[in-house]
């Protein structure tokens, strides 16, 4: 069975724009099934997270299946409402939830 972190689930929004995450989703959303979708700003711009499977079967690590559908795994953080995430690369960047 595929777990998944019940605090990520919702609408996230991009707060950092440092120039190593601009290929990632400006907006996210994690559905409770295991899907995500992410989109740019302005829309229609290209995204590796642009929609797929997301787990959480080890703590602080977040698989997401990425535009070319290779699944990346990635460290994360909660604290209240930002999402921190680490990519494999060391780029850090924030989410903060959406209302």
């Amino acid at each position: 069975m595929t777990a998944h972190d019940p605090r990520l689930v919702g609408s996230w929004q991009k707060i950092d724009d440092a120039a190593c995450a601009a290929k990632y989703a400006a907006h996210l959303r994690f559905e409770p099934t295991g899907l995500y979708f992410g989109s740019t700003e302005p829309a229609g711009g290209f995204t590796w997270w642009d929609g797929g499977t997301w787990a959480t079967e080890v703590p602080g690590r977040l698989a997401l299946s990425i535009a070319n559908d290779e699944v990346v795994i990635y460290a994360y953080s909660l604290d209240d409402d930002t999402l921190t995430v680490d990519d494999p690369s060391g780029c850090r960047f924030r989410y903060r939830r959406a209302l």
